[in-house]
């Protein structure tokens, strides 16, 4: 009872205990509720004393603990788990066959999904778990959208039912792509299977009607949820703030305040970003606006957050503020590269060049890997106070030393900095050597 429940998990642990004899069921029952209510280790934990006590897992012992595995990111236990249910003949079980396809999509750290795919075609036959499965694995790669559409055009093409995650996935992926008329057509077939105002399908739709611009229509989508929860929230601030509509979110930031649904460190950030392009455009609009939301974020306990912190730079950087900005970056307990390259973004946007290359010098010393962003802040840096050999010198540094294949903005950054320096035949020797055409910013 108590285990089926999404409640008192302690005291089915203790029945669990106390139980003079086991079987195979109530282990794997107790490691499943683990696993489902956020407990990953001590799903983990119990599956080894299970197997210590000479039971042996069948595939929902294995789905469960490698859920748990996926959620702790433990990509090398989950491989030695797909081992064992290969040697004993369980990969090809449609429950273990998703279980491995969520796994290896999430813990793969290049967000590469070959080995996703691998488990998803060697298994005999798919259910809408499965599909749904590999369907988001594409889209959390993050740069297979298309394929994601594919699959799912696959599965409806097979007589294979969505359920809301499918959709959901599939809008997410038209989003990623900014094609409204594909997403349209899902959310069409959606509203036929009467999964149209299930959450998350409409915060998806919310979400792609965002990021393709269209506002309006993201807006009806989300005035036409019955019950909004702070993701459709989220989603309809985020797609403001990016739209340079801030104002329409920080209305929506007060109304969420009311529902008292709560929010947030995506809210804030989301609001944080939309004061920094008020702030771009207009520094005296975006002050109010900035520190009201700093204030209340101070008030909601969100000041060590790192997203946060991270986005707090941004806005003061980009509002002109660069004391404020260093003073949050400088109280930060756990910094990042984004915390990183911010700063030193902004202090190279603000004539502080000398500077912004010291922090650069800094970061590498606490052993933060540089991304192709802040080699764009820094060369920027350089090119402002004209710093020729240390422009060269930090160029070459990006795939000699931190394996970084220099863009477009690299080369733009070099051209900018030669030509500054009056070294205008050096700067078309450049060019010319560049391994592609040159853009119209190079010129």
């Amino acid at each position: 009872m108590f285990a089926k429940s999404s409640g008192d998990l302690g005291s089915a642990y203790k029945v669990f205990e106390k139980m003079p004899e086991r079987n195979l069921v109530t282990w794997t029952l107790m490691i499943t509720r683990f696993a489902q209510l956020g407990c990953a280790r001590d799903a983990i934990d119990l599956f080894v004393d299970m197997e210590l006590s000479g039971y042996a897992p069948d595939q929902f012992t294995y789905s469960s603990v490698l859920s748990a595995c996926t959620e702790l990111g433990l990509l090398a236990l989950g491989k030695q788990l797909h081992s064992r249910v290969i040697r004993f003949g369980l990969a090809l079980d449609v429950c273990v066959g998703c279980s491995l396809v969520n796994m290896y999509a999430k813990c793969t750290a290049d967000g590469l999904v070959d080995d996703s795919r691998k488990t998803f075609d060697r298994m005999p036959a798919h259910n809408v778990m499965s599909w749904t499965a590999i369907i988001t694995a594409y889209v959390q790669s993050g740069e297979c959208d298309k394929e994601a559409i594919e699959l799912f055009c696959r599965m409806i093409s097979g007589q294979i039912q969505p359920n809301q995650f499918s959709f959901s996935s599939a809008l997410k992926a038209c989003g990623n792509l900014s094609d409204p008329y594909i997403g349209e057509q899902v959310y069409g077939y959606a509203m036929k299977l009467g999964l149209a105002l299930v959450n998350c399908v409409g915060n998806s739709l919310i979400s792609m009607y965002a990021k393709s611009g269209r506002m309006e229509d993201a807006r009806k989508a989300f005035d036409i949820l019955f019950e909004k929860n702070l993701i459709s929230y989220n989603a309809i601030v985020d797609g403001y703030a990016k739209n340079m509509e801030s104002e329409e979110s920080f209305l929506l930031f007060n109304e969420i305040a009311d529902t008292g649904i709560g929010i947030n460190a995506f809210t804030f950030a989301s609001l944080l970003s939309g004061a920094a392009s008020i702030g771009a455009l207009s520094g005296a609009a975006s002050v109010e606006w900035g520190e009201q939301i700093h204030g209340r974020l101070l008030k909601e306990g969100f000041e060590s957050n790192q997203c946060i912190c991270n986005a707090l730079i941004s806005m003061y950087s980009r509002r002109g503020n660069i004391e404020a900005a260093f003073q949050v970056f400088y109280q930060m307990e756990d910094r990042n590269v984004i915390s990183w390259t911010s700063m030193i973004t902004g202090f190279a946007k603000h004539g502080f060049a000398a500077r912004a290359l010291e922090m650069f010098r800094e970061m590498l010393e606490t052993g933060t890997k540089p991304n192709e962003i802040t080699f764009v802040a820094v060369l920027s840096a350089c090119s402002h106070v004209g710093m020729i050999s240390e422009g060269r010198k930090l160029f070459n540094s990006m795939y000699d030393v931190h394996g970084i294949v220099p863009r477009m903005e690299h080369y733009t950054c070099m051209v900018d900095l030669l030509g500054r320096s009056g070294l205008l035949i050096e700067a078309m020797e450049f060019i010319n050597s560049m391994p592609f055409m040159a853009d119209a910013l190079v010129w």
